[in-house]
């Protein structure tokens, strides 16, 4: 009892001293400094009027925001949206309109192209296009958004309304808008709350000082404030940007108007009263600054002595308040006793983890992290007082996937510092750590694209030589038929090493590739050539080729589908005996067909059929299994992306794959392409159609004996040719004879000056030549440039002399 009473004088006498000093020190002041003081006084009590304002603003907004993405992420609505039945979503909005109890409001839905298809207090609107209206456009792109006052579309009660706006997505697909509207008079009289005296008022002003909120909704979108007498005050604190107070006189009166940024909208909250009247309290306080003072010492030790007994009033609503943070909080919230055993869980934990919170409760908290620390020295460091962070990993109880949490363990201490148990905060990050694993991936792809290119330059230029001066052989007269054969072999093993590099080359460059018309049989024939070498000789290959008909496809892709799927089938099948059969036949897709098979149409096709008798898979790997990074093969044994480019592949060519399968009893996968009738062109041998030329051409190239090659070609072919292996002397010498030449055929990549930058100097030169760029590998930016540059053709390398001469004839005819 004398505790309490020590207490409670204890505060009796802090409460006179709190109420007596201030009064001594602000009646001092008013004394001494009393003109400034009073202007000082007025602009504080302004400003603060001011954020009171932009506070509430701000609150009416982000409230309102909030409540409108949660109708928006509803299942229900999601559902409406989807589907277009919108009975059970119109229901759950009267639920929520009716707690909401206001006439100045009302919810809307949009499907996708903007059309209102529900609107619960005008449901005459439905049909209203809304499309064009700002806030629709940026929902539409993943925004929610509120919108500046606007005036009222369609027939409605309302003039002037104010739209909150949020997408309905579902799986990243934008299905509609959800839209909560209130009345701009809705907005003033929630903001006049804050006014102080009988003549002030508050309103809101856009950055052109066009009037969005007003108690007189006569002016509102109509009257510009800059526009009248006397305001250019106010016009230049709003293009500041910074609060402040404006003093000015308006119609005879001087005014005070404070003026405030609204951060959310960039609208300008304003809040103008008479001067007169916001000075008035601060004249007479000097006058009943010391009876004031008296009556509130009085009041202050009443109060004290009455309500000591209740002081723990504001602690349990301060409790409340936590209780409930704690309940809505996104992010897991544990408190553990100090028997090492959780005693609280908030609905965050049982959401996130899937563990319900009745049965986490009396239970050991999972200390398991991807650190792979001992619970024991976590356990050890908390109890020594320290707070501990890093990242849990748990087993969610439905899905049982991994989930990754970030958390933070802090001991609480009661008020002598004594430990009394652990708290523990934790967000999902999950998906931060997917995509980031993600991204390096990609950046290591990137990083072997750009590494496999340059490899595949410099062997495109060891095959020009090679196939170069074998098909300058085929041109001697009096050739031995058995050194033709071969020769004609080394060309037909260059022509296979040339489409590999474009495999490589593909793997590295972006863009479209340009489809032809292929025999499918010929390519897998091909390509099944190159899979025999390279497969266990435990696992047998059979193959039945029995279409004959044609695609219209890459011939480089359709070798990447077939060797991936090959090899998911040699992967499959392991270190074990198996047996893997191709087989591509002729298959007429009928009606029946497209109903169960959607992306493909009726008519001929080619089915290619992969099957192996390795491991198989079940169900939940199937539906995965064109994911991009999708992979059941261990870590580092692959990427995840063979199968999602074979399906994107495929896709391309208005295709589609399938695949059956069962754990332990093999896969099949069906590739259905559709058939052409035109015929597949075959390999372009050296023959007499090849055509001829006598004009005169420059050759560069910086690798002597490519040019040494490509210039007995050419001479062959008739052309005279004058080559060159370095590019500055071959500039220097077609500059100062440019008409000595009628075509210009050069590298790209070659030390001093590429040919690119060759061509750009002849061209700011004005010479026109047309030009022929060769290279083992150019990228999309170089084929840009090339276009920009106006060069005639590019010539991938190596190049037959069916292509270089076919080339030649282009540019020049061009």
């Amino acid at each position: 009892m004398t505790r309490h009473n020590s207490l409670k004088n204890k505060l009796i006498i802090g409460g006179i001293v709190a109420v007596m000093i201030p009064f001594i020190i602000t009646g001092t002041i008013i004394c001494i400094q009393l003109s400034g003081s009073l202007i000082e006084m007025a602009k504080e009590k302004s400003l603060h009027l001011s954020n009171d304002i932009v506070w509430v603003i701000d609150t009416f907004l982000d409230t309102n925001l909030r409540i409108v993405t949660s109708i928006a992420a509803d299942r229900n609505i999601i559902y409406a949206s989807k589907t277009g039945d919108y009975k059970i979503a119109v229901r759950e909005l009267n639920a929520i309109y009716k707690s909401i109890q206001l006439d100045q409001t009302t919810i809307f839905l949009t499907d996708k192209n903007g059309i209102v298809n529900a609107d619960l207090r005008f449901p005459h609107q439905q049909g209203l296009d809304l499309s064009g209206r700002d806030y629709f456009i940026k929902a539409q792109n993943g925004v929610a958004n509120v919108s500046d006052p606007i005036f009222a579309k369609g027939n409605s009660d309302y003039k002037t309304i104010i739209v909150f706006c949020a997408p309905i997505f579902e799986d990243k697909t934008f299905l509609g808008v959800c839209g909560l509207i209130f009345t701009t008079e809705y907005l003033a009289d929630i903001i006049s709350k804050t006014a102080i005296g009988e003549a002030g008022y508050a309103y809101l002003l856009n950055k052109e000082g066009l009037v969005l909120v007003h108690p007189d909704p006569d002016v509102v979108l109509k009257q510009n404030l800059f526009e009248l007498p006397a305001t250019h005050v106010i016009k230049e604190i709003v293009n500041s940007g910074q609060p402040g107070v404006a003093f000015y006189t308006f119609e005879g009166l001087e005014k005070i108007a404070v003026i405030n940024q609204v951060k959310r909208t960039g609208w300008t909250a304003a809040y103008t009263q008479n001067r007169d009247e916001v000075m008035a309290p601060v004249n007479r306080l000097l006058n009943y600054i010391f009876i004031s003072g008296i009556i509130f010492v009085v009041i202050t030790i009443i109060i004290i002595i009455f309500i000591s007994g209740r002081i723990s009033s504001p602690i349990q609503q301060m409790m409340d308040t936590v209780s409930q943070v704690t309940q809505y909080s996104t992010e897991v919230i544990v408190q553990i006793g100090l028997n090492k055993k959780i005693f609280f869980a908030n609905p965050a934990f049982e959401k996130i983890t899937g563990i319900k919170v009745e049965d986490a409760i009396g239970t050991v908290p999972s200390l398991a992290n991807n650190a792979r620390i001992p619970s024991q020295a976590i356990w050890k460091e908390l109890e020594a007082g320290n707070a501990w962070s890093g990242h849990l990993e748990f087993k969610a109880k439905v899905s049982k996937n991994i989930i990754t949490l970030d958390v933070m363990i802090i001991p609480v201490r009661d008020g002598h510092g004594r430990i009394q148990g652990y708290l523990e905060i934790g967000r999902d990050v999950t998906d931060e750590l997917r995509f980031e694993k993600r991204m390096n991936q990609a950046q290591k792809l990137e990083a072997i694209g750009t590494l496999a290119g340059g490899i595949a330059h410099d062997f495109n230029n060891i095959l020009s030589i090679i196939l170069g001066y074998a098909e300058l052989s085929l041109l001697a007269s009096g050739i031995d038929p058995n050194i033709e054969k071969n020769i004609r072999k080394i060309i037909l093993a260059s022509e296979r090493a040339r489409e590999l590099v474009t495999q490589i080359l593909s793997f590295s460059r972006q863009g479209e590739v340009e489809l032809v018309s292929v025999k499918l049989g010929t390519i897998i024939k091909e390509t099944l050539k190159l899979l025999r070498a390279s497969t266990p000789s435990f696992i047998t290959i059979d193959s039945s080729i029995v279409s004959t008909s044609c695609v219209f496809a890459e011939p480089t892709q359709i070798h990447r589908v077939v060797m991936n799927l090959f090899t998911n089938a040699v992967h499959a099948i392991g270190e074990n005996p198996g047996t893997i059969t191709l087989t591509l036949l002729d298959f007429m897709v009928d009606r029946e067909f497209t109903k169960t098979h959607p992306g493909i149409h009726e008519g001929k096709h080619l089915l290619l059929r992969i099957t192996d008798t390795g491991c198989g898979m079940s169900l939940e790997t199937i539906e995965h299994i064109f994911d991009p990074f999708f992979t059941t093969k261990p870590k580092k044994k692959g990427t995840g992306l063979g199968l999602s480019v074979v399906h994107g592949i495929v896709k391309k060519m208005n295709g589609i794959i399938t695949v059956y399968s069962h754990p332990g009893e093999g896969t099949i996968f069906n590739v259905v392409l559709p058939a052409i009738k035109d015929d597949a062109p075959g390999f372009r041998e050296i023959t007499p159609s090849i055509k001829h030329g006598t004009e005169r051409i420059a050759l560069i190239d910086d690798e002597i004996n490519i040019a040494a090659a490509i210039q007995s070609i050419l001479i062959n072919l008739g052309y005279r040719v004058t080559a060159f292996t370095d590019s500055l002397q071959a500039l220097s010498a077609i500059q100062s004879s440019p008409d000595e030449f009628d075509l210009i055929i050069t590298d790209y990549t070659m030390p001093g000056l590429t040919g690119l930058d060759v061509v750009k100097k002849l061209r700011s030169a004005g010479i026109l030549i047309p030009v022929i760029l060769t290279s083992g590998f150019l990228g999309k930016n170089i084929e840009e440039s090339a276009k920009e540059a106006g060069i005639s053709q590019l010539l991938y390398k190596p190049a037959n002399t069916y292509q270089l001469a076919n080339s030649i004839r282009k540019a020049l005819e061009n």
